[in-house]
């Protein structure tokens, strides 16, 4: 029997910059007393994820936990 190379696994995951949205809204503010400011919001495309919202990659860079019984961990 032949063994044939499985392809690798493909996760996503929400981008964390712009909640899945693609775009980062943020206020830049001219002038401010005390709780009165003026402003103008500002929209720019998230460069985390250009713009689609979600991360993709492959199970090959995904790192594994490591097991809390395991030695290293000093919360045992």
């Amino acid at each position: 029997m032949k063994q044939e190379k499985s392809q690798p696994r493909i996760h996503k995951s929400i981008c964390n910059e712009c909640r899945g949205n693609g775009f980062i809204r943020f206020r830049q503010t001219i002038i401010q007393l005390w709780n009165w400011s003026l402003g103008y919001s500002r929209v720019r495309s998230c460069k985390m994820c250009d713009s689609q919202g979600e991360i993709t990659y492959d199970e090959s860079k995904v790192v594994p936990f490591n097991n809390h019984r395991d030695n290293a961990c000093p919360h045992n």
